[in-house]
């Protein structure tokens, strides 16, 4: 069942990433754009990839010429080490929330919400913990192009 679900989730992200934003995305603008603009405004050009620096946290579950696909899980209480992102959507599975370390600048909240799809751009080095109670499951389509 979760390798269907996971497999029907891949098909729908890479197929919906030339597609037009319509309006049924869900608006997370002020969240999403604190994310963005903290991590994305001084991008480290020294990639931390994230199979690499947290492998019990992150999992490959497609990769071709085009994308790269990896589920992300993170317990309550649980952090990541270290990384950067390279250009990619994600898919919340399962939300909470956590907090996000920025490399020399001030951590910030940030809730996950189940459901929800976003596009971000490449983003510099940091690390998330989990200060919620419940475990986030979020699945990241890199797109290769966009690196």
């Amino acid at each position: 069942m979760n390798k269907s679900f996971f497999l029907i989730g891949i098909c729908w992200l890479t197929s919906s990433c030339n597609q037009p934003s319509t309006s049924t995305e869900t608006n997370l603008t002020t969240a999403n754009d604190t994310l963005q603009s903290s991590l994305s405004s001084k991008v480290d050009t020294t990639a931390i990839d994230v199979l690499k620096a947290s492998p019990d946290k992150y999992k490959l579950v497609l990769e071709n010429d085009h994308v790269r696909v990896i589920e992300y899980t993170l317990k309550p209480g649980e952090k990541d080490n270290p990384h950067t992102h390279h250009a990619k959507t994600s898919y919340v599975i399962s939300g909470g929330t956590f907090r996000v370390y920025p490399e020399n600048e001030e951590p910030f909240d940030y809730v996950e919400v189940q459901g929800v799809t976003k596009w971000s751009d490449r983003t510099s080095k940091h690390y998330v913990e989990n200060i919620g109670t419940t475990t986030i499951t979020i699945l990241l389509t890199e797109i290769k192009s966009a690196q």
